[in-house]
């Protein structure tokens, strides 16, 4: 067994597809993986950003909808 050979095979595709990531890992210049580290970072905050206001923007829309719900039923505010 050689330095450049992986101490443990995997047969199937879960191993084909491991050695294919070691393979682009080591194949990949360090400047670019931390381009897409950064990438991968950047999409986790935007998409944590987008989560976030559309939990707020819902949590509105449900008050304002229980709200004129509780007007058009002619309910007194904080009756409900």
């Amino acid at each position: 067994m050689s330095a450049a050979e992986p101490a443990e095979r995997h047969d199937g595709a879960i191993g084909a597809l491991s050695d294919l990531g070691a393979r682009l890992v080591s194949a990949l210049p360090p400047a670019f993986l931390l381009l897409v580290l950064l990438n991968v970072a950047f999409l986790g905050i935007v998409l944590w950003f987008l989560d976030s206001q559309l939990n707020q923007r819902t949590k509105l829309v449900n008050e304002l909808v229980n709200r004129c719900l509780d007007i058009a039923l002619h309910v007194p505010p904080g009756a409900s």
